[in-house]
């Protein structure tokens, strides 16, 4: 059979290659495998091996991401960019006007109100009642005016009437040229308050979406009330301050004046068997405004400390004309709205109660200084009075406003009829003659709260919305009656007559507010759900 062929020797090349290897390798068939790290092997579990370490708690599965589409995705991201961008802020430029108005109307403040109280409860109450009746007959047309000149010339016009009207009183003016100038002053004081008003809804509509109008109305509302109410806690330091340097002591006039031998003179304080004579609200009543026995009594200024006085008020009004110009702007108002206003609730339901805020701030500025003040402990009693009215007033102003947004307004209103109906008890009953100098500060300071929060609610349900310029202007024309009315009973009227009518009006005022708050929540509720 012959041999066999070795089977692990190679065949021989073709002739064409030349031959790589000579020698025959047995290994030549196998691939090298890198080493691979113990480490990474695994070990081989049995089944049927119990594990030496215990079995950790396997991990929560992760929820599959849910895949948005395309629209949701994009209004996602919108709703981001939206919560990221900051809100609009009001354009500095428009702040800064409105801070000097804001000024400008303080210093009027300054001049205007505390002249008014002086000049009401001495002998000039019937031509400020004759300023206000003339105010009354032009707020209706307010919105027109507004509209036609715009609200830098009213304001300005306005400030400068006041100025010439003070200044006229450093001067034994004639009563011939004193009565035009109240007339015309008169004419001014709707319109101006109408202008301050409307410049206050300017800034807000700069301050982005509705939310944000209303709270920056709310605001700038504020700091106009706050910049009136500290005028006049500055203009009756300006008076205490007056009372410091010019004083003149009066004294009774029994004293001064040389009576018969036979008359037994008053004795001064009077008894307490005084105050019990039926005739005693007789003696008081009407223009005489105090006791027979302690009609001069206290402090007073002197003819020089009045003129000084004045011609301070004066200069302050000059400046005010000054930062009005500056503050206010000079664009017309929009067209008064086509609507009628007759129609409106605000201005029917409105007007009983901006008459009654009118006859408070009346009987407050004009018989509450002459009877609880003057009368008690002369002017430097009636000063405080009238600077603890101011303070409280701007304190109470502030801080209600901000719990009225909150939706408080019922309750603010039950406790404001509350305490202002106890105030007028207790000023019916307490006697303007007893020598307490405590209580007329104290009583003046509540009444200035409650005066702030009558303002506050009525301004916030009449002021913005669609068509409030002619609503607003009937208010301001049934506060100007008031004012006129309370002017006038000042020289008509005891004390105890006019709390009985301002408890008649505020009882009216509450119906009519309350009545209104409703209407104006069964709107909101209708547009809500349309």
């Amino acid at each position: 059979m012959g041999s066999l062929p070795d089977l692990t020797e190679r065949s021989r090349p073709p002739a064409g290659r030349t031959a790589a290897r000579t020698v025959s390798d047995p290994h030549r068939h196998r691939t090298i495998i890198a080493q691979i790290p113990v480490s990474t092997i695994c070990k081989k579990e049995w089944l049927w091996k119990k594990p030496k370490t215990p079995l950790r708690v396997a991990a929560p599965a992760v929820v599959p991401r849910r895949r948005d589409s395309a629209a949701s995705s994009l209004g996602a991201a919108s709703v981001r960019k939206l919560l990221a961008r900051q809100p609009p802020k009001v354009p500095k430029p428009i702040v800064n006007r409105f801070t000097l108005l804001c000024l400008s109307s303080g210093l009027c403040a300054t001049a205007l109100l505390p002249f008014t109280a002086f000049a009401g409860a001495e002998a000039a109450a019937m031509p400020l009642a004759l300023m206000h009746s003339i105010a009354a007959i032009i707020a209706p047309f307010s919105p027109l005016i507004l509209q036609k000149v715009g609200a830098r010339i009213v304001i300005t016009v306005a400030h400068i009437l006041v100025f010439l009207l003070i200044t006229a009183h450093t001067v034994a003016t004639p009563l011939s040229v004193l009565l035009p100038l109240y007339g015309l002053c008169g004419v001014s004081l709707s319109p101006m308050s109408l202008a301050l008003t409307a410049s206050a809804t300017t800034l807000a509509q700069a301050a982005g979406d509705e939310v944000r109008r209303k709270i920056a109305l709310r605001r700038a509302l504020r700091a106009l009330r706050a910049a009136q109410d500290l005028g006049l806690v500055f203009g009756s330091l300006l008076l205490g301050g007056a009372l410091m340097i010019w004083p003149e002591n009066l004294m009774p006039l029994a004293q001064t004046s040389a009576a018969p031998t036979n008359v037994t003179l008053p004795q001064w304080p009077p008894s307490e068997e005084y105050f019990l004579e039926d005739d005693y609200e007789e003696q008081t009543c009407g223009a005489s405004g105090c006791p027979n026995t302690q009609s001069l009594s206290g402090t007073a200024l002197t003819a020089e400390g009045r003129r000084i006085l004045v011609a301070v008020w004066a200069s302050v009004a000059l400046a005010s004309i000054g930062l009005g110009v500056y503050g206010a702007s000079s664009t017309p108002g929009p067209p008064p709205d086509a609507r009628s206003v007759v129609k409106d609730p605000r201005a029917l339901l409105g007007a009983p109660m901006g008459l009654f805020i009118g006859l408070q701030q009346g009987f407050i500025y004009t018989s509450y200084i002459k009877w609880y003040g003057v009368c008690v402990g002369g002017w430097s009693c009636a000063w405080r009075a009238l600077f603890g009215a101011g303070c409280l007033q701007a304190l109470a102003a502030a801080t209600l406003s901000m719990a009225a947004a909150r939706g408080r307004r019922g309750a603010l209103a039950a406790g404001g009829a509350a305490a202002h109906a106890s105030l007028m008890l207790a000023l019916l009953r307490w006697r303007a003659a007893r020598t307490d100098l405590a209580l007329p500060a104290v009583a003046a300071a509540a009444w200035g709260a409650c005066a702030a929060l009558w303002d506050v609610l009525q301004a916030g349900a009449c002021i913005g919305g669609a068509g409030w310029r002619g609503p607003w202007a009937a208010t301001l024309g049934a506060r100007h009656a008031g004012l006129a009315a309370a002017c006038a009973a000042r020289q008509l009227l005891c004390a105890r007559a006019q709390l009985v009518a301002l408890a008649a009006a505020l009882f009216t005022a509450l119906l009519s507010h309350a009545a209104l708050e409703l209407r104006l929540r069964r709107g909101e509720a209708g547009r809500h759900r349309s």
